[in-house]
């Protein structure tokens, strides 16, 4: 995408563009950011001209689509507003602080234990940032980094597509979870070879059960699947009912499941690899001053943290 009219774009026809991208036609754009359909497609119409190419892909039924061309400049818009907004903050004595929003992705059973910590790091070191968490699985989750609606995700390794940089957080293990009755529960280590014969309840929250069946392939298993779920807690209480068992990376800092039923949590043996937590970030976007401040403090804080062998898969 290259600007041959040697017009520049305006600040207010990127904000609008962005608008029109972010809520797909021109009439919703417009109710977002308070002006007319025309006022919007006039923006997009002249950014079109500016770039000599297509942004949108214009359906009446289906409303607006972007383009290859038109996700690029979402990202690098995106960032050049970011920037544009923090430049006051750069200026004087106010800009000694870090402050605004910061859009963070969570993959969903990590974040029952990241994402607390994190808002109370936040709140004490960052008083002026304010944090807004997604969690949701690794795809969907991966797919809003890339289309710059993300600043940054944590998540483990595993799934992750290509243009996007990781930074390792810390590793996990993957532990058997047992009905407390269980005849191995009473063992300090399980093989997974003796439970091939009984169900397991599969964690089936992208990618973990994908993650999960591989790894039980790659031991020549072929594991009895009797129930999925997306749920960590509805595969914990499966498994403290005495339906099966399951595998996770991470326990819980609890044994007791949401209807006060035990389960207990065993090592593997031999154990299988250790999958790593990782803060991910965009290839191609630089972070804005509040962003680099956070993925900071979520550097230090699993550096640090008392709870970290003990995050859930």
């Amino acid at each position: 995408m290259v600007n041959t009219s040697g017009t520049q774009p305006t600040l207010r026809q990127l904000e609008l563009f962005i608008a029109a991208a972010e809520n797909g036609s021109f009439a919703a754009a417009a109710d977002a950011v308070f002006v007319t359909p025309n006022a919007v497609s006039s923006a997009v119409t002249a950014l079109e001209s500016i770039f000599d190419t297509q942004l949108f892909i214009r359906r009446r039924a289906k409303g607006l689509t972007t383009t290859a061309a038109g996700q690029d400049l979402v990202i690098r818009a995106s960032e050049l507003l970011d920037h544009a907004k923090e430049l006051p903050l750069h200026i004087g004595n106010v800009g000694s602080v870090p402050r605004g929003q910061v859009k963070v992705g969570c993959y969903s059973t990590l974040a029952a234990t990241v994402v607390p910590e994190l808002w109370a790091q936040t709140a004490h070191h960052l008083p002026a940032v304010q944090l807004d968490i997604e969690e949701g699985p690794v795809e969907i989750l991966a797919e809003k980094l890339l289309n710059g609606h993300l600043d940054m995700m944590i998540s483990y390794r595993v799934g992750l597509p290509t243009g996007i940089l990781s930074e390792e957080l810390f590793q996990t293990s993957p532990h058997v979870a047992l009905p407390e009755e269980h005849p191995m529960a009473a063992l300090p280590a399980v093989k997974l070879e003796s439970l091939e014969q009984d169900p397991l309840i599969l964690l089936d929250l992208p990618p973990a059960g994908d993650n999960t069946l591989r790894l039980l392939h790659e031991r020549g298993l072929r594991p009895w699947v009797i129930h999925r779920s997306t749920s960590y807690e509805t595969v914990r209480s499966m498994v403290a009912r005495g339906f099966g068992y399951s595998l996770f990376f991470q326990q819980t800092m609890t044994d007791m499941s949401y209807e006060g039923l035990r389960l207990v949590h065993r090592e593997i043996e031999p154990p299988l690899n250790a999958e790593p937590v990782v803060l991910s970030h965009h290839m191609d976007a630089k972070p804005t001053r509040r962003a680099s401040a956070v993925a900071k403090l979520i550097t230090n804080m699993t550096d640090t943290s008392k709870h970290k062998p003990n995050r859930e898969h």
